[in-house]
């Protein structure tokens, strides 16, 4: 698909999802609200009309069914730091928070990418964290193992994690998707190798669960067993459908 047909498919997509969450957000203008902030794993992947969209995802079902603030992927790299920072500025409270964020800011990846996303992202961090926390997480620590020829890193390495957990804590009725296990013999669709090292992003989600508090609700995903991992994602990662009907059962329960 050439990039000026996919630039229209996703106008319309978006266009499409505006007007589908308008609608449902007016139908449900009694209801309880929902607040769901989540990266690239809260939409089905392998179809172009689905992308950053509520369609054939588990959110689909709770803007159905309550008065929904939704942001799917907004951004290229949908992190903690965009989370954080467009909840806290909202000036109202929400019945619930759905928070599907964690595996950009936890993944490995070449290190000389890190510092360019954390540009992008300065504005937010400072105004989530402040200047001294963004002046320490922009000295990128390495790791050992190498990808694609060079050390990698992560936005969020494991000494700023207590950080997250406590602006997490402050949150009121918070829902947080955890990450998942990774089958590194398996790539499911997709198309490259991911980093050795990839299994931080579950390392660091189990590190998280011990700094929350019992006032954060958990969907724990962290002790999938391989036949897990191959059922509920499509690609060690990504949802899918049974991943999506897992997720939308959990939060189900977690509201109840």
């Amino acid at each position: 698909m050439n990039k000026l047909l996919k630039f229209f498919v996703y106008q319309y997509v978006k266009f499409k999802s505006l007007i589908y969450l308008s609608f449902y957000k007016y139908k449900n203008s009694n209801k309880k609200t929902m607040f769901i902030y989540s990266d690239s794993r809260g939409f089905e992947i392998s179809k172009m009309k689905n992308r950053k969209s509520p369609f054939s995802s588990y959110i689909d079902y709770f803007i159905k069914n309550y008065k929904c603030d939704v942001f799917i992927c907004p951004e290229k790299h949908t992190t903690i730091f965009d989370f954080l920072d467009m909840i806290e500025s909202k000036k109202k409270s929400y019945d619930y928070i759905i928070s599907h964020i964690g595996v950009v800011d936890f993944s490995p990846r070449q290190a000389k990418e890190i510092k360019p996303i954390l540009d992008l992202k300065k504005n937010k961090i400072k105004r989530v964290f402040g200047e001294d926390f963004y002046q320490k997480l922009i000295k990128v620590k390495t790791y050992k193992t190498k990808y694609l020829g060079e050390r990698t890193s992560s936005l969020i390495t494991a000494e700023f994690l207590s950080d997250i957990a406590k602006k997490f804590n402050k949150l009121d009725n918070l829902i947080w998707i955890t990450c998942n296990p990774i089958d590194t013999n398996w790539n499911g669709n997709y198309s490259r190798k991911r980093p050795l090292n990839i299994n931080m992003v579950n390392d660091k989600s189990k590190k998280m669960l011990t700094l929350l508090n019992n006032k954060v609700k958990i969907i724990d995903l962290t002790n999938w067993k391989i036949q897990d991992i191959h059922k509920y994602t499509c690609d060690n990662i990504h949802m899918s459908n049974d991943g999506m009907n897992l997720i939308k059962k959990a939060i189900i329960d977690n509201l109840k």
